[in-house]
């Protein structure tokens, strides 16, 4: 029989849980996500390691799940108050919204709280514990507070959604809750809407190219990483076929998330994908109906929360989602692994399976955060110029990042910074094989132009335009590409462009570009004027 000692599964659960929080290095490229996700999956093997070394040992594993479950309410609820800090200005957020936490924006945040805002369930059913209820309630207030501020109208919709669900169980009739819940989340949705609208309707332009691309391959999908590959092209497509007038200009940006974690499924995966996934859920449901416990309950309404927030975000790109979907798949089916397991020779092929996965993977691992601390700091040394030190290590490590799209952006602008154009482009070509990208079209430009291959550079500004059509550059580029090569009559069209194109954020930087236009443009008229005296 297994069984989980307390002492060391559940302390590891918990450092789990705070690194896949708070953990911040400047040592990396990415302070918020990179070392969050390395030094989880490292403790995640040291996991493994001890685990399956008892299975084999024949020794019991044993988890207090009450007491995970009040860690994971503790760790949220200090999240919590350093997002509410941020946002009374105690602590600053490091970015332009007004609550981060301890991640880049309100997403990680928001996330956080709402998935482990069910755990607060341990509490408030310690009926004995009227003290101890009254935290429960206590910390659930500053949960729900800490989403709302934060602006997160995902974490907003999860969060009410389970307190609806909670509440209906407890104290609704069942012969109203349909109008209840029905009106009261359609209500929530339309005034989220309207919350944001702007940002709301960029979403449906995701979701709609999105659609576009499952079109094109809708039973396997385009494969895992096909978003970051593929998107932005379909994005510059429906611009070409739609027009620079459609509503949607203005608010078409750089994409790297499609905002609907089921959209991206059937992305990845297609329609096969989306049944397996359908599959898996309806097993969830099964096993919970068979024994349904509080614990279960509780996992149940995680899961919920998880699911009803990736309708609208990415909440698998944090460490801390993933943990907790796996704990409420254990609490929710551990009757039926305990069954698996007690069978000798599963048990045991478990634990070797395990065993050898986690030394190799330890392995691998510390190679990887070894190269991800090299790539810091050269990183560092290139932002400062010192290119002849920084580039004979990035040659080292395009072996590590071969395939890692962020890496080959980074060396091939680091290449075009010092004048390497044939490398640079090389790279950047590279790159665009895992990534279509709104500025790697823009290096790939530059660096044709710098080539003087000048067809091929004014098909990347183009492209790049489609791709963000609200954006000043690749106009302002395609307008010195055609200067450069005396194209008079297409640089004015492109400037009488620039003059009239309506500006999405005044930036000093936009304004000193159609100043200089405007100045030529005038000097430009002056000139002809005089040949016609």
């Amino acid at each position: 029989m297994i069984t989980f000692k307390p002492t060391v599964v559940q302390g590891s659960l918990l450092v789990l849980c705070l690194t896949a929080v708070f953990v911040y290095s400047l040592s990396f490229t990415d302070p918020y996500i990179v070392p969050k996700w390395l030094f989880v999956i490292l403790i995640t093997l040291g996991m493994g390691l001890y685990v399956s070394i008892r299975i084999l040992l024949r020794k019991p594993v044993v988890m207090d799940l009450p007491l995970v479950g009040i860690s994971i309410v503790g760790i949220c609820c200090l999240q919590a108050l350093y997002g509410l800090l941020q946002y009374f200005n105690v602590f600053s957020s490091n970015s332009v919204y007004p609550i981060t936490g301890s991640f880049d924006n309100p997403a990680g945040f928001a996330i956080t709280l709402s998935a482990g805002f069910p755990f607060i369930g341990f509490l408030i059913q310690k009926s004995n514990h009227k003290y101890i209820q009254y935290l429960g309630w206590t910390i659930g207030i500053i949960l729900l507070a800490a989403v709302f501020l934060s602006g997160s109208r995902a974490g907003i919709v999860s969060i009410v959604a389970i307190c609806t669900i909670f509440f209906y169980s407890r104290f609704i009739c069942k012969g109203i809750w349909n109008y209840l819940l029905s009106g009261g989340l359609i209500l929530l949705l339309v005034c989220s809407y309207w919350m944001k609208k702007d940002s709301a309707d960029g979403r449906m332009l995701i979701w709609q190219c999105g659609i576009n691309m499952v079109k094109d391959s809708p039973w396997i999908g385009h494969g895992v990483g096909c978003f970051e590959a593929h998107y932005m092209d379909y994005q510059a497509e429906y611009f070409e076929l739609h027009g620079q007038q459609s509503r949607f200009a203005m608010l078409a940006d750089n994409v790297k998330q499609p905002f609907n974690e089921y959209l991206g499924v059937l992305l990845n995966f297609g329609i096969i994908g989306l049944l397996v996934l359908a599959a898996i859920i309806f097993l969830l449901f099964y096993c919970y109906e068979m024994n349904v416990t509080n614990e279960k309950r509780i996992a149940l309404y995680a899961l919920i929360s998880i699911g009803i927030f990736s309708l609208f975000s990415y909440p698998f790109t944090y460490p801390f989602t993933w943990i907790i979907v796996f704990l409420s798949v254990f609490i929710i089916t551990k009757e039926y692994i305990k069954d698996f397991l007690a069978v000798e020779w599963r048990r045991n092929m478990i634990g070797v399976l395990v065993l050898g996965c986690s030394v190799i993977g330890t392995y691998k691992l510390v190679e990887r955060i070894q190269a991800e601390l090299e790539w810091g700091k050269i990183s560092k040394l290139a932002l400062c110029g010192s290119y002849n030190k920084a580039l004979p290590s990035y040659g080292k490590l395009k072996k590590t990042f071969a395939d890692n799209p962020y890496f080959l952006y980074n060396y091939a602008a680091v290449l075009l910074e010092d004048k390497q154009y044939e490398e640079s482009l090389q790279v950047a070509l590279e790159c665009r094989q895992y990534w279509a990208d709104y500025d790697l079209e823009l290096i790939i430009g530059e660096n044709y132009q710098q080539l003087n291959k000048n067809d091929l550079a004014e098909k990347y500004y183009i492209s790049a335009s489609m791709m963000c059509p609200c954006r000043f550059v690749p106009l302002y580029q395609l307008y010195e590409l055609y200067k450069e090569v005396g194209n008079r009559e297409e640089a004015f069209l492109i400037a009488k462009k620039i003059q009239k194109k309506p500006t999405k954020v005044n930036s000093v930087f936009i304004k000193r570009i159609k100043s200089k236009i405007m100045k030529e443009l005038e000097f430009s008229g002056n000139k002809n004027r005089k040949h016609e005296i």
